[in-house]
């Protein structure tokens, strides 16, 4: 879909605004004739179809260039001006109501026009003006050109010259000024828009990165997983049992580099609500338009505050490949457990696949088997339950050390 030139526009509203003048002063002089004012002379009716000539011009050239609308419209306004200060000429000069016309080109020149365009309009429009003021040919008395015009009186015509002028500087300074303001508030929308693409492409690429990265970490946890089930298997040879360990170390070392980059360990015990601001704070930027929610019955101290770090940073990422916009973290109690659900809302995925995603899944039961923790999964059409229990003492002991 294509879009016109603002110039090009200017200048097709201009065809409709000369044909209603025409109109107008063609139906007021068949008024005139009507109540008994006869005689038309031919050089004023000539000058009133010579104001249609610049709607040609706009006809002919109104696919050009938009380089060069900017010349056209110039060209047409001053032909306006001219064309119309002829015509008050024959239809009795200043002394006609009609000369007040010449204020619209040049309004319109400020509007549209730089400042050296419009200056030539407006001074197209006030030498018109005083021409017709000084020199005019009066209609006969018992035309209808004479009813539409009257004799000024010396000091009528000052001030009505003084009130013209007024209104044309007026005009062309308010014209320009709104034309300066509409072109700042383009470059601020420009501006918004470039910003808003910046950063839309940024969040792409902070995605795009929390992906791969997930999908990085899936087989490094995968591996930590084997290497620890090997070493806890009595079946494992004692000869291959230090390259399994130097095997499980060097692969916790990668996955915790690439999990937590340059940031300093987390202590070892911290308090839920602490974990879920940090978790807040890491996906801020990854996933800018999911919006977590925290509601914490309780805050108790976590003992291997890393671990789960790990386990709601994961839960998360699942939320983000699900495309979620709503993450919910609430705690819960009974007598014996804390039970902590985290909910999303991700519509991306059917309930399948979203239980296909048993990789992540199980590393996330892995480390929370190793805190004594179990983990339930609930699926929806359109959300997704997570529920982690673990004993109440667990953490009274922790806070107790």
């Amino acid at each position: 879909m294509t879009t016109r030139h603002p110039l090009r526009n200017w200048r097709l509203r201009l065809i409709w605004l000369r044909s209603l003048l025409v109109l107008i002063i063609t139906l007021a002089l068949m008024l005139l004739q009507s109540l008994g004012h006869t005689g038309y002379r031919l050089t004023e009716l000539g000058w009133l179809a010579a104001l249609l000539l610049p709607s040609l011009i706009t006809l002919l050239s109104h696919r050009v260039r938009p380089s060069r609308q900017g010349r056209l419209l110039t060209l047409e306004l001053a032909l306006d001006t001219l064309l119309f200060a002829g015509l008050i000429q024959g239809f009795g000069g200043a002394g006609n109501p009609l000369s007040f016309y010449l204020l619209v080109p040049a309004l319109l020149a400020s509007l549209t026009l730089p400042l050296a365009g419009a200056l030539l309009v407006t001074l197209l429009a006030f030498g018109g003006y005083m021409v017709s003021l000084s020199w005019y040919h009066m209609p006969a008395s018992d035309t209808p050109l004479h009813a539409l015009s009257h004799q000024l009186s010396g000091l009528h015509s000052i001030g009505m010259a003084a009130v013209f002028i007024a209104l044309l500087i007026m005009l062309t300074l308010l014209g320009q000024v709104i034309q300066r303001l509409m072109r700042q508030q383009q470059r601020q929308q420009e501006q918004a828009l470039n910003l808003a693409g910046r950063r839309e492409h940024m969040y792409q690429i902070a995605a795009t990165l929390a992906d791969q990265a997930h999908e990085l970490n899936t087989p490094l946890g995968t591996l930590v997983m084997l290497a620890d089930n090997l070493l806890h298997s009595p079946e494992l040879p004692e000869a291959l049992r230090p390259e399994i360990s130097q095997m499980d170390t060097l692969a916790r070392s990668v996955a915790q580099r690439l999990k937590r980059g340059s940031e300093p360990m987390l202590p070892e015990y911290l308090p839920l609500s602490e974990l879920v601001e940090r978790l807040r704070q890491h996906l801020r930027h990854l996933a800018p338009t999911l919006l977590l929610e925290a509601h914490p019955g309780s805050d108790p101290r976590l003992a291997d505050s890393e671990g789960w770090f790990r386990v709601l940073c994961n839960l998360a990422y699942n939320a983000m490949d699900a495309g979620a916009t709503r993450l919910v973290v609430a705690l819960d109690n009974d007598h014996q457990h804390h039970i902590l659900q985290i909910s999303d809302d991700g519509p991306a995925h059917p309930d399948l696949e979203r239980e296909g995603m048993g990789m992540g899944l199980t590393l996330i039961n892995t480390t929370l088997e190793q805190m004594g923790a179990t983990l339930t999964m609930e699926f929806g059409p359109q959300w997704t339950q997570a529920r982690i229990r673990w004993p109440r003492h667990a953490n009274e002991e922790a806070a107790h050390d």
